[in-house]
């Protein structure tokens, strides 16, 4: 009774809910009834994943791209094509994509596998209504003799990982950009390397994450990210010493992600500058290298983050001054996370180089901070003081978490327990909880 409800609808409503499945599941519907033989035919978004074919015969999944493209209503063009194949041929491929690429396209993903790289039509770099372009997992942009022209005028999504050519070209021709994911890799197939001499991001992203792995070249690199309407951003990189990195303030920035690997801490001197652009965030993360750089940069002052909510720090090793000093510029911190990661990498762990922090208690800590998640803790004679010191003087503090260090023996650990059970709590409203990383 309720399927034959469902028929009554219109052929344009029942294609919406058709949409959200992958094709092969949307075009089995058409076994259903006589009124469904035909719907699938007018579906303007199709999803088609060879991994649903990989436990029948290769030729079965392109001769079924095959009938689907041939046999659907050209009266309705393809407004979102998701293409993921492993092993179909790079003609098959364009076939598809010629059959596709046109005027309506708003939304184009592909993910293709091929053991050589593929020159994508260019028509792709013009489709004026496009608003997303997903180009993942084998697909190369490099083989093009001159990069053609873009110009893409709706494109609000991009996403390149990986991208073997430098992108300045490609997103000068995206005027609106608003969401980037872009992985630059230090080689291609053939062994050579891209040299990106300077990335500018367009200023209307609101949305970056930037793996950039080429900065280990001989070249000079510049980053440009002058980008004010800045929300979100996520940064991988390889400090080196002819890498430049250019920023703005980013007064919009809720959540920022910061990994800069680096062979030599001085190679990272912009990384305090990154810090104060980035003062108006509500969540930062730091990762073990960027923190390495903050330890030994010379005459570094924390910037004062006024809206910063939840912090994570990736530690090399427990610093009790370097902690105080960073929440002393905190001051509505509601959540800190910080990890020590001992023994993981294989340069020499650098000395903080900061000043002594203030002697007053830091005002999140008296006034905010309600969450606190230490792990890899060993209970050294500094951990265990900074854990003393948050509960008693963390008067709204409601939840303390504290991951054991797996290596630890269980009379270790349950003396830890019971060391820091005792400890008198500043909040009446504060649970301790421990987590064995390794229990027995």
């Amino acid at each position: 009774m309720k399927m034959n409800r469902i028929s009554l609808l219109p052929n344009s409503i029942l294609c919406d809910i058709l949409s959200y499945l992958p094709i092969k599941e949307a075009v089995s519907t058409s076994i259903l009834s006589r009124r469904w033989r035909h719907v699938w035919k007018d579906l303007q978004i199709l999803d088609i994943d060879d991994r649903l074919f990989w436990s029948r015969r290769r030729y079965r999944f392109d001769s079924y791209v095959n009938a689907i493209l041939t046999q659907r209503n050209a009266d309705y063009p393809i407004q979102n094509f998701r293409l993921t194949s492993h092993e179909s041929s790079e003609d098959l491929i364009l076939t598809w994509l010629d059959a596709v690429i046109g005027p309506h396209l708003q939304e184009l993903y592909l993910r293709i596998g091929l053991m050589r790289a593929i020159k994508l039509p260019e028509s792709i770099f013009t489709c004026v209504l496009l608003k997303s372009l997903v180009l993942r997992h084998g697909i190369y942009l490099d083989n093009y003799p001159e990069f053609p022209n873009v110009y893409l005028p709706s494109l609000k999504n991009l996403h390149l990982d990986p991208v073997d050519v430098d992108p300045s070209k490609l997103l000068s021709g995206c005027p609106v950009l608003e969401n980037l994911k872009l992985i630059l890799q230090n080689t291609t197939r053939e062994g050579s390397y891209v040299y990106a001499p300077t990335i500018q991001m367009p200023r209307t992203l609101k949305s970056l994450t930037f793996e950039d792995y080429t900065s280990l070249m001989e070249e000079i690199g510049v980053r440009k990210l002058y980008t004010p309407f800045l929300e979100y951003l996520r940064m991988t990189t390889v400090a080196s010493p002819k890498l430049q990195v250019s920023v703005i303030n980013f007064p919009n920035m809720v959540e920022a992600h910061l990994e800069i690997c680096h062979e030599r801490v001085e190679h990272g001197v912009w990384v305090p500058k990154l810090l104060q652009a980035l003062r108006e965030t509500k969540l930062l993360a730091l990762k073990y290298a960027t923190t390495q750089c903050l330890f030994s940069a010379p005459a570094f002052e924390f910037p004062e983050f006024h809206r910063l909510l939840k912090l994570e720090v990736h530690l090399p090793c427990f610093n009790t001054n370097f902690l105080l000093n960073f929440l002393h510029n905190c001051h509505v911190l509601e959540a800190l996370v910080i990890h020590i990661l001992r023994g993981h990498y294989s340069h020499p762990v650098e000395e903080y180089n900061g000043p002594t922090p203030p002697t007053m208690v830091p005002n999140c800590v008296t006034s905010y901070l309600k969450s606190f998640e230490f792990g890899e803790y060993q209970d050294t004679a500094d951990e265990h003081e900074f854990i003393a010191y948050l509960l008693q003087r963390g008067l709204v503090l409601k939840n303390l978490t504290i991951h054991l260090e797996s290596n630890l023996d269980q009379e270790t650990k349950y003396n830890i327990v019971k060391g820091l059970s005792a400890i008198p709590k500043g909040s009446t409203i504060c649970q301790l909880n421990f987590i064995d990383q390794n229990p027995i």
